[in-house]
């Protein structure tokens, strides 16, 4: 039953697929062709960094810390890091690293973030990036103090992650001896 169910379906498809004008046959296929091309160079995407690395990669590409930014506009581009680190684009071409004191529960799972100001700007030791908790409860923030704010050099962040490649230990072969 199950193959003649299949079949039928496959007929269906094929007879509504034949129905369409060429012009949408031909756009289907090129979507279809595009998705599985973007699926497939996503697989082979550069290495995935652990958290710690991504955390340690981002610091090593930090600047000196800042005492304050000024506000952008009131859409916010952040990636998370870390429970104490978080990424935050001010501009386009403006990217700083917002590291916090304590561990900023519920960061990870966030889906949006509110980042407090004064007078238009954002200040390390003042500010806070504030979560939306995860009750039922109304008007339940969680916020989690900046302690640093420091600005990223995304080009080398970028060219190091492009010059990083897959490697692998083993074990050495038994009765291999040191070099003179």
């Amino acid at each position: 039953y199950a193959n003649l169910f299949i079949t039928r379906l496959s007929l269906n498809f094929n007879l509504y697929a034949f129905r369409l004008h060429p012009f949408w046959r031909n756009s289907v296929k090129l979507l279809l062709t595009s998705l599985c091309t973007v699926i497939m160079a996503s697989a082979c995407a550069t290495t995935t960094l652990s958290q710690n690395e991504r955390v340690a990669l981002y610091r090593a590409h930090a600047g000196e810390p800042v005492p304050s930014i000024r506000k952008w506009n009131n859409n916010v581009r952040w990636r998370v890091l870390s429970e104490d680190a978080l990424v935050v684009w001010t501009r386009t071409n403006e990217v700083h690293l917002f590291e916090f004191r304590n561990r900023c529960t519920g960061l990870r799972t966030a889906r949006t973030i509110t980042i407090s100001n004064f007078g238009g700007l954002v200040s390390a030791r003042l500010d806070s990036v504030t979560i939306p908790a995860p009750t039922s409860a109304a008007n339940s923030m969680i916020g989690c103090r900046i302690s640093t704010i420091r600005p990223l050099d995304m080009q080398a962040i970028n060219d190091t992650k492009r010059d990083m490649r897959d490697g692998q230990t083993v074990e050495r072969a038994p009765g291999v001896t040191a070099e003179e």
